[in-house]
């Protein structure tokens, strides 16, 4: 009896592990980007599979890489209906609906996927130049627009340092710190257009405009507005942008320092998830009144981000910067200085409506100028670090809470102070 049992069951265990043995084979020829062996050994056992995520993704990408579109798009759908919030699916999904013509389904999912604010930069950018070649087939340009209204409470809006400090030998008490709440807006309006479809550059112009006017303190409101201009070139495992600022800053209703700054930027795909950033920057900063011409200054950072896509819905990335500032005119004793800085970001988009975010940051500032008050030089270290969760009302109209901590600690105790942030936002994107 045992025998014909297991005579019965034999061909179903020579299946399983032929299923097994091919689909070990084909993750193999996949990760060495054989796509056409991944794809010949991942068709063959598809029937069996079609309730397996994973291997929907691996089939759809190695269809898409071999020109099997329409075997591409099924895949991505199948992964689409289990796992909606997949970022990555989505954009193979678009790309391959551009491949098959499919230009306003493209659109509209590279467009759900540029809405979502937990998306880093880089990526964001990608995503921007795939909807210009999308526009270029449409013959017209993409232009998209972010708004975004709330409540802020800051703890310390004018930075009050913490305790009594020594001056010149004279005790002084500590500045008297204030709090207040304040009305929030923000506005970007971006446009990319491709320039040509094979050479890989595209033309962004992006205007940001922000404003935070308080409810007592009205000497503290800011707006700021900024132009950026850019062009970009993009290739299969690098992209490289030049990219242009004019900024101006109003502070208590006065023109207060606008820039200049000029900021060639590279990035380096070493495999799909891991990704090296690298920036130089340049800013003029003037101040308007003639009581600050002493603070303006010309600044250079230098900045590194290493980027780990860890699952197709979160990420975490270090970037570490280097920065000098050095002072046109004047005797000013606190423009010229070098600062080392560290952060670290993580994002998850936990489900198809609830997001986190968190960061924080370390930096060390070190002024050249010795001052005789203080007996010192003067270096500041600072921790921050935030949080913030989003939830989607609606497509393209997000809910975001967010809360921050900031700790400076200075050996000249005036510039010692800490403060909290509390907002609460409506985000729209169109």
């Amino acid at each position: 009896m045992k025998k014909i049992l297991l005579l019965l069951l034999l061909p179903f265990f020579l299946f399983a592990t032929t299923l097994e043995t091919n689909y070990k084979k084909a993750l193999i020829a996949y990760k060495a980007r054989d796509f056409q062996t991944s794809y010949t050994l991942f068709k063959s056992i598809y029937l069996d599979k079609l309730a397996d995520i994973n291997f929907n993704f691996y089939l759809g990408r190695s269809a898409y890489e071999t020109g099997h579109y329409e075997t591409a798009l099924a895949a991505f759908e199948r992964v689409m209906m289990q796992d909606s919030t997949n970022i990555r699916n989505k954009l193979e999904m678009a790309r391959t609906y551009f491949m098959l013509k499919m230009y306003e389904d493209a659109q509209n999912l590279y467009s759900d996927v540029l809405s979502n604010p937990n998306i880093p930069n880089n990526i964001r950018r990608n995503i921007e130049l795939s909807l210009s070649k999308v526009s270029k087939v449409q013959q017209k340009s993409f232009t998209y627009a972010t708004v975004m209204a709330g409540i802020l409470y800051d703890s310390n809006i004018n930075y009050g340092n913490i305790g009594s400090f020594e001056f010149n030998g004279i005790l002084l008490p500590p500045t008297t710190r204030i709090s207040d709440t304040a009305l929030q807006l923000f506005a970007n309006v971006s446009n990319i257009y491709d320039i040509g479809y094979k050479n890989g550059f595209a033309l962004k112009n992006s205007f940001s405009f922000f404003s935070k006017d308080y409810r007592d303190h009205k000497n503290f409101n800011i707006s700021y507005f900024s132009y950026n201009p850019s062009l970009i070139y993009k290739v299969t495992h690098y992209t490289a942008e030049l990219i242009a600022g004019i900024d101006s800053m109003q502070f208590g209703g006065r023109k207060y320092l606008s820039s200049l700054s000029i900021m060639p930027r590279f990035e380096y795909n070493h495999s799909p998830n891991l990704r090296s950033i690298a920036a130089l920057k340049y800013q003029h900063k003037k101040f308007a009144q003639t009581a600050f011409k002493d603070l303006d200054a010309n600044r250079l950072e230098l900045s590194y981000t290493l980027q780990d896509i860890l699952t197709p819905r979160s990420y975490i990335q270090g970037k570490v910067y280097a920065i000098n500032e050095k002072h046109i005119r004047g005797t000013n004793l606190y423009v010229d200085f070098n600062e080392g800085k560290f952060m670290l970001d993580y994002a998850n988009q936990f489900s198809h409506s609830f997001a986190l975010d968190i960061s924080a940051a370390l930096r060390d500032r070190k002024y050249k100028d010795f001052s005789s008050g203080f007996g010192s030089k003067r270096e500041d270290i600072g921790r921050n670090a935030s949080i913030g969760f989003t939830y989607v009302i609606m497509p393209k109209f997000r809910a975001r809470l967010s809360s921050s901590y900031e700790y400076v600690h200075s050996n000249q105790e005036q510039f010692t102070y800490k403060k909290q942030t509390l907002a609460l936002s409506i985000v729209k994107t169109f």
